[in-house]
């Protein structure tokens, strides 16, 4: 038991030294990508560049705004300043709105989600599936309940949200179906269908896949060291914007996506000692990296 508690300290000790008290690169990261989709948006609609490039573009983005939403979920832009915990909200809201999410359910949902991980009560399931369930069927069904109301009501319901949070939610819900049917009532049924509703749907299926199949392909395992996995293989940590080490996030949610690396190297003797699963892309291969 002591030695358990001190190995958590160690890994605890870690995290503090690389959990700023501002995690600025995030919300760079986050403006840049926000701004990056209205300007991409802007040419595409004017044809400055093509229809189908601006396609590709916003997939992209769509599929990169949901780190800093991801993060904010945490508090992990400004976790020590209760003042400024309203920052991380505000990124949070921001980031969540191109992609049809709402950041106070997520929020709960997500925390769920690491309390219950790889359980049958996980609220994101991904795992329990194969690779072609997940991409062709499991993935896309849940993509289509991101567009429904009364799933997202029966969720905010279900995690317990406060009725401040569930009003604003419900709010925000009518507030991006307008928005939607004042540019289709616009006439721009075109430019809605490749510059948001296909990169949408493209961008968050590799999003889902990404960061929520393929981390925890762990057979239902659970425990500190077992219940999500590290995935080495080059180029991977900027493919999944460093998600291929979930395990760590798990571990130590504070820390800002950028530093995963840099803590999974402090700690990765303790994760290797505890059967950590450290494989490569594929599951159940070796990594290489």
């Amino acid at each position: 038991m002591t030695d358990a508690l001190d190995t958590i300290k160690q890994e605890a000790e870690a995290a503090r030294r690389l959990t700023p008290v501002f995690a600025w690169p995030t919300l760079v990261f986050a403006i840049a990508v926000l701004a990056g989709m209205v300007a991409v948006t802007w040419l595409g609609a004017a044809r400055t560049i093509p229809l189908w490039l601006a396609g590709i573009m916003i997939g992209v983005l769509q599929f990169a705004i949901y780190t800093p939403l991801h993060d904010a979920s945490h508090n992990a832009i400004i976790p020590r300043r209760k003042r400024w915990l309203w920052v991380n909200t505000a990124i949070g809201m921001a980031s969540a709105a191109p992609i049809f999410m709402f950041h106070h359910h997520h929020k709960r949902s997500h925390i769920r989600h690491h309390m219950l991980a790889s359980t049958e009560d996980d609220p994101d399931q991904y795992g329990f599936v194969s690779f072609w369930s997940a991409l062709l069927v499991k993935i896309p069904l849940i993509l289509l309940h991101y567009l429904n109301p009364v799933t997202l009501w029966r969720e905010c319901r279900r995690f317990g949200m406060p009725r401040g949070e569930f009003v604003l939610t419900m709010t925000l819900y009518g507030v991006y179906v307008a928005v939607i049917a004042a540019v289709l009532a616009m006439g721009y049924w075109l430019e809605f269908l490749a510059l948001w509703l296909l990169p949408w749907f493209f961008g968050n299926l590799f999003m889902l896949t990404t960061f929520g199949w393929a981390p925890h392909q762990v057979n239902k395992e659970q425990g500190r060291y077992r219940d999500t996995r590290i995935a080495l293989f080059p180029c991977g940590d900027i493919l999944f914007l460093w998600q291929n080490l979930h395990l760590v996030h798990h571990m130590l949610p504070t820390v800002p996506f950028y530093n995963y690396r840099r803590l999974f190297t402090a700690i990765r003797p303790h994760l290797e000692a505890h059967g950590a699963r450290i494989e490569g892309l594929v599951p159940g291969s070796a990594p290489r990296g």
